[in-house]
This record gives C-alpha cells, structure tokens and sequence, in this order.
C-alpha cells in the first residue's frame, strides 16, 4: 500500500470507535466486501466470494488479500470493489481473529475446499443472507478460446488461448493449463500455457512441416463442490498448414490506435513476399483479400477488401448506459489468395474502440509492485488519427473544467486540469501486500463520467529476503558413489517470498577438481532428472509446499578428490529489483578413492572370466584331429605290407587332441602305434585341414616307385606329407598311410 495509505486507516480506525449514530452520519457506502473459502490451493483458487451468486451483485470485483482466520486455522479471501475495504474496514474491525496472510503461506496450510462458504458478505454497511446452495452443479467446460487466424505455413509461431467457463461465459480460475497438438500424422505434441490475470491460459507454438493439426485445450482446475467438469479436455479445432506465397500486413489502423464506435474506419493492408519482409508495389494480377475483424470475444467480421486493398468498417456503438463503457479490443488480420498463392497474415493489429475514441496505453504500468520499494508506472492518453475521430476527443479534453482523475484502488491520488504531453504518472511506496487497481477517469465540469480506463491490477507483493545456508557439506564421500545418495538440500525456508521468483543457479570454482554439483529432481512423470550446475542453469519457480532445491554431487568412479577453496553455488534471483541479494553458499566435500581391484573388479573380473572360457573353448576345439578316414598299414617286410591290416588312427588309443595340442600317436620301433611320442622313430601328428604330417627323430626313408630305390626323408622336423600310397620304412618297420 503506498505511503498515504496509512493516513486512510487512521482514519478508518477512527470511525469504527465512534458510536453507532456517528458512523450512519458519516455513511458506510464504501463498507462493502465479502470473505470467504475456496475450492484448491494459492494462488490460483476459484473463491467462494467470486461465485456467480455473489459476484453478479457488484461491478468492480476483485481479490484483494488472503487472510488467516486464527479461531479455525485457516485461509480466507477477502473480495472489495477495487478499495481497500477488505483492508480499512474489514481487517480493523475484525482483529486480532483475521490478520493479513500472504498466498504462498495459505498454500503450504494445504488444499481447501471451502468454495461453498461465505464468512462475510456486506454491501453498504448490510449484511447480505446467504445465497441458497444450487440446486444443482454449475456445469463447466474446456475451450480454446482463440488461435492466430490463418493461414499458415511450417515455421509459423501462433498464440493459443484456453478457458473454462460455466453456462453463462463466466470464466472460470485455473491453475494452469496444457495445449494437445495432433499433427496430421497422429503425433502428439503438449504445449504447456501460463495463466494470465484474465484467467485465461496462453501459449506460443511454432507450427511443424505437416498438412494439419488439431488443438485441445487441457485444463488444470480444481472442481468445487458445486461444479462439475463436462471434459477433461476442450472440443478440438482444427487448422490446416499451407505453403505461403505471400504475407499481408494491416497497415492501417495503426497498431495500438484507438478508434470511435459509430465511425467509419478504413482498413488498408500491404503485400509482401513469402518472408513478410520485402514490400510488393503492386498486387499481383488475381489477388483476393479479406479483413478478418474481431471485437473482443464477439463472433469475427469477414470483410473483401477493394483491387487497392483497402476495405471500410464500422465499429458498432453501445446501448447507451449511466457509466461510459471500457474500450474493447479490436483484432484485425487480411489473408486471401493471389492466383494459385495463398496469402497469409504477417500478424494480427490490435486497437481500441470506445464511444469517445479516447485509448489508453499501459505498457509501462507494472503488473507487480513489492512491498517498501518504489512502484512507478505512467499511463499515456492515445488520441485517434487525425480525422472526425480525433477531432471529436481534441474538442472533449480541451472542454474547460473537464477533469483527469488517476484512481488508486478506490481512493485518488490526484486530480486536475489535462496534462499536456497526455501522460499520467502513478508513483509511491506500498507498506502492504495487496491486490491494487490503477485506473483513471475524466470528468466533465458537471462531475460525469466521460471516459474511464479498466482498471488495471498490481498485484503488490512481499519483497524478496533471500537467507540461505553458508554452505552444502557432502561429507566424506567414497568414489564410485551413484548421484543420487550424495544429496544435500538447499533449503529456502527461512527466506521471504522465494516462490514468486525465477533464479539462476551456477557452481563457480571447480577448477581443478573431478567431483561435480548437478541439481536433482522429479520430473512432471514422476521421473528423477538431473542438470549440470557448472553452467547456469535457470529454476522457473520453486515449489511453494516445498521450498527447498536438491544438490547431489556427481563423483568419480576411482579416483580421490576435495572440494577446492573457492568452490561455490551461486543462487542469483533474476527479478531486477532483488539482483543484490545474490548468494553465494560454500560447497565442501572429500571423495575417498577405492584401491584399482574394488574400482576396476565389477569388469575386470568378468572380462578375465570371459577371456579365460574363450581360452578353454579355443584350447579344446582349435587342435587338429585325425580325419575318420585316416589309417596306417605296418609290417615288418616289403612283402607283408600288402597283407597287412589298415589300423585307424581314430581307433588308436590317445589318438584325441588335446589342449592347444593337435591330435597324434607315436610309432615305436617294434611298429606298436601308441600314445607315446617321446623317444619315437615316427610321429604321426593330424594337421589343420584334415591332413596328416610325419615327424619324429627318423630315419625314415621313402621308396620311389619308378626306381624302386630307397631315398631318405630329410623334412621331418618341418612336417612331411606323406604321398598317398607311398611305401615308408624305418628300421625294420615298413608302413603306409592311407587317407
């Protein structure tokens, strides 16, 4: 609440100690606020105080301020008329039971569902009876409320709009929400939406290379007790993705330009290439365009546009009313074809109708203000383009007597003459948190209403005190250690107001060290994740329930390892306000190594387990065995050879290979065929390739068969191959190998 505000509650104070009497002479209009239950979990609750019943029997209606009831425990809201009621009268007159409470407090008290209970409900000084429950539950429904007109092409970006509202168009509090994308293909994309302070739900997607796709709307809402959810999810629309040819920009109105209802405006657009950037000077020969114009959520106007691109339209008045009506939005787009090429839009403008033609640009207010910091914001009178229009709001503000009031949640700041550069300055310091309304009024010398700008919130929220631990110890950790058991949490719970803030998180002064800090935590399937925290890396927003980040350290698998001296985790809050109170937590711990057999065992030993199977298998398959037809015939002359017995050397006994050892038997000088090579004349040993080689000591000699002379074998120690038929003797002993 800025300064002044304090002023207004001695005052308040004041007359609520008066007698009866004095308070009926002063008059309570202004006494009107509701308290009340809810139905979720803060910030995004659905009020019983903004329940139909309540909320149709007052104009201006907002949430002002949680409040905690001390008799049962628990959290209320507290609704005004954009006043500080639920502040000046409501909490004066009901302490020490009610006490101001901020939001993310009521949120770790827990979910309630108490959005059938009205505490309060006073208008004018006189209690309200309470409405009777209905009679039956408020049907609501999911919808995608709008989507960037078309056409459009792979690449485009495009807003996606969701809300819940009931039967009567009422929009519904959410908490959130997600967009379903299903691309021609079936594939299914979710795109989560923030909540804007419309209660709608937004996003941005870029369309992907395909013919088409489908958009629903899932809602995250609790259903009251009253209430019920007609779908999870909203009815889908369709879109298709074209190839653009062209792009059409709305040049005229201008964007932002406010316009006059009842007066004719000229819409005009210009071409330009397939990338929006390079103008057309002319059209193409067969172009076709239409102004595609939508005033706030009424049904879109389609209008052809003229071979000069330009179209006429006529904003519809209001029925006339007490109170001037709030501009209302206007949304103009132009898509055609020129030939063969589609035209898409480059962008929707948007302007401002009203009555009077007056618009009011509020980019530069805050939508947030912090409690004992300044909160600036300058509101900037739009006038039309020159023209009936303008004319018309120059001869209004130069009326004499016609009066500027900037209006503070109900109460005026300040009041005078029109400024004359049209701009309207709102500036102070607010000692509460608050729920505020920013609007200002033009009043005629007859103090009417002419003009009135919506009011526009300020949510006026407790400033950031950041208190963290001095450091994160891990302890002694031993190497190899998996990431999820070195954990330490950095808790903010002794902070003020962390939940509202995005941070940045970085581990400064690793050098030199193998260890390495990551945040762990639970993705939104419920799955463990981790990030490095040697780059920054940005938090979106902490849990409110649970206020705290968990840091694991990401050891080495062998090796030892300290922390440095300068190891740090940098925690930086990114709103601007608070980038001072930047901290910086020591981060300390020692890594035990383990000795090579326990670090290198859970491999090593299987791999020589598996080298040595491959050994044993290699040894006793590799060697070379006497083929099945293999024989030998033995005698102990030339003559009795012919006569003599084939002998199988598979049939001989130790005629198996052994390990790493190729099969073979020895021949002894009594021609006995046995196991036994060492000290045999002849060795016969199975090669690789089903063969048979001759070795041994000899001598051996070979009979040629056209001389019939008896030659010496002289390859024995490399492996002689015997010829098939051939007549062999050593010693005494003739013999032939047969193959």
């Amino acid at each position: 609440m800025m300064a002044r505000v304090l002023v207004t509650l001695v005052a308040a104070l004041v007359l609520s100690l008066l007698p009866s009497t004095a308070s009926a002479q002063f008059g309570r209009a202004g006494e009107t606020y509701c308290v009340g239950g809810y139905e979720g979990s803060p910030p995004h609750v659905e009020a019983a105080c903004a329940q139909p019943e309540v909320r149709s029997k007052h104009d201006d209606w907002h949430e002002h301020i949680y409040v905690f009831d001390a008799e049962k425990g628990a959290c209320s809201v507290c609704y005004d008329e954009e006043d500080n009621t639920c502040e000046s009268v409501f909490l004066i007159r009901n302490q020490p039971r009610f006490r101001p409470a901020d939001r993310y407090e009521c949120a770790r008290l827990g979910e309630q569902h108490t959005s059938d209970v009205v505490l309060f409900h006073v208008i004018d000084g006189r209690k309200v009876a309470a409405p009777p429950p209905p009679p039956k539950p408020i049907p609501l429904e999911a919808k995608v409320e709008r989507i960037t007109p078309g056409p459009y092409t792979a690449g485009d970006s495009i807003s996606l709009v969701g809300a819940v509202r009931d039967d009567g168009g009422t929009l519904r509090q959410v908490m959130g929400g997600t967009f379903r994308v299903t691309d021609a293909q079936g594939g299914v994309t979710e795109v989560s939406g923030s909540v804007q302070p419309d209660g709608t739900v937004t996003a941005e997607y870029t369309l992907p290379v395909t013919s088409g796709l489908k958009v629903e709307f899932v809602p995250r809402v609790t259903v009251g007790k009253n209430e019920v959810l007609r779908s999870a999810a909203s009815e889908a629309q369709s879109l298709q993705v074209e190839a653009c040819g062209l792009r059409a920009r709305v040049v005229a109105p201008a964007e932002g330009e406010p316009l006059v209802a009842g007066q004719q405006v000229s819409l005009r657009a210009t071409l330009f290439d397939a990338s929006g950037k390079v103008p057309l000077a002319t059209p193409p020969p067969g172009t076709t365009l239409e102004f595609r114009v939508q005033v706030d959520t009424e049904a879109a106007q389609t209008l052809p546009a003229s071979g000069a691109l330009e179209a006429g339209w006529t904003p519809a008045r209001q029925p006339p009313s007490l109170s001037p009506s709030p501009p209302r939005q206007v949304r103009i787009s132009a898509s055609g074809r020129a030939g063969d090429r589609v035209v898409c839009p480059v962008a929707e403008t948007t302007a401002s109708v009203s009555e009077l033609g007056l618009g009011f640009d509020t980019s530069d207010l805050p939508r947030t203000c912090y409690v004992g910091l300044p909160c600036r914001g300058t509101v900037l009178l739009k006038r039309p383009a020159p023209g009936p229009g303008r004319a018309q709001v120059d001869a209004k503000l130069s009326e004499p007597g016609l009066k500027v009031r900037q209006v503070d949640t109900g109460d005026t700041v300040r009041e005078g003459p029109p400024t004359s550069d049209d701009r309207y300055t709102f500036e102070g310091t607010y000692t509460e948190m608050k729920s505020a309304s920013w609007s200002i009024v033009l009043l005629s010398a007859q103090g009417e209403e002419v003009a009135a700008m919506p009011g526009h919130p300020v949510q006026v929220r407790p400033a950031l005190r950041l208190e963290l631990p001095s450091e994160l110890d891990f302890g002694t950790v031993a190497a190899g250690t998996a990431v999820g058991s070195a954990c330490q949490r950095l808790d903010f719970g002794r902070s003020q107001a962390v939940e509202e803030h995005q941070w940045k998180l970085q581990a400064e002064g690793l050098e030199g060290c193998q260890a390495r800090p990551v945040l762990s935590f639970t993705n939104r399937v419920g799955q463990v994740e981790t990030r490095k925290l040697d780059a920054p890396l940005t938090i979106e927003a902490l849990d409110p329930q649970q206020r705290t980040l968990t840091v694991c350290l990401e050891v080495p698998r062998c090796a030892g390892d300290v922390s440095p001296a300068g190891a740090v985790l940098r925690i930086a809050p990114l709103t601007p306000e608070f980038a001072s109170q930047a901290k910086s937590v020591r981060l300390r711990w020692k890594v035990e190594g383990r000795n090579p057999l326990d670090c290198h065992g859970f491999w090593l030993l299987p791999t020589l387990g598996g080298l040595w199977a491959v050994v044993l298998l290699v040894g006793f398959t590799r060697p070379a065995r006497f083929p099945p037809g293999a024989a030998v015939r033995i005698a102990g002359s030339e003559r009795g050879i012919r006569q003599a017995a084939s002998v199988l050397l598979r049939a001989c006994p130790g005629s198996s290979p052994g390990f790493f050892r190729d099969a073979r038997l020895g021949m002894q000088g009594d021609g006995n065929i046995t196991r036994w090579v060492r000290g045999a004349s002849v060795v016969l040993r199975a090669v690789q390739g089903g063969g048979v080689v001759l070795m041994g000591t000899g001598p051996v000699e070979r009979q040629d068969r056209r001389t019939l002379k008896w030659e010496p074998v002289d390859d024995l120690a490399s492996g002689h191959v015997p010829s098939m038929g051939a007549l062999y003797r050593s010693g005494g002993t003739y013999f032939q190998v047969e193959l």
